[in-house]
């Protein structure tokens, strides 16, 4: 059955009412979207993290797939751990006292050297315990394309005494090679 409505114009919105709706409608779609944490600069008093190296070793498939587009591999390292009481703040997906993170791109040797990292003394001082957690996690640069490539073992997340001056392995595929049926 088609019902039918009457139509009596629309009512036309001023350009400044409409620019404001429209902003408005922006900001809060903004504000709704979840993005990751981004490497910053820290102002004010610092705290040095142990250095560590993480080693990506690629797939041969991997490793012709990136070479032949020019392509490379970034590990991020996220910093955070559990608060003090009534020193935290719900921070999903990072524990209560979010550290911070750092970018590294592996280097010729496909290994990405976390010698320089600080994090900020004043989150530092709010950690429950000074044993805080790094997570790992290996993709490709998105230097050739927007999407990732690279399937890894990781993300990894332990705590920073296991990093301290160690080089951690992560084995990396193309992304669905794993899957892929073997002949």
């Amino acid at each position: 059955m088609l019902h039918i409505v009457p139509h009596y114009g629309l009512k036309r919105f001023d350009a400044p009412a409409a620019e404001s709706v429209i902003f408005l409608a922006l900001l809060f779609a903004a504000s709704c979207s979840r993005t990751q944490p981004v490497a910053q600069e820290h102002t004010g008093a610092t705290v040095e993290v142990p250095q560590f190296a993480i080693a990506v070793e690629l797939s041969d498939k991997a490793e012709r797939r990136l070479r032949s587009i020019g392509e490379s591999v970034l590990v991020i390292a996220y910093f955070d751990g559990d608060a003090l009481p009534g020193e935290g703040k719900y921070n999903p997906p990072n524990r209560d006292v979010f550290l911070g993170n750092v970018e590294k791109m592996v280097d010729r040797s496909n290994v990405a050297r976390f010698d320089d990292s600080r994090v900020p003394l004043s989150d530092w001082n709010r950690l429950s315990d000074k044993n805080y957690f790094v997570t790992i996690n290996t993709v490709s640069a998105r230097k050739a394309g927007e999407d990732n490539l690279l399937d890894c073992a990781d993300p990894i997340s332990r705590r920073i005494e296991s990093f301290k001056g160690k080089t951690i392995e992560v084995r990396c595929w193309l992304i669905g090679e794993r899957s892929a049926p073997t002949k």
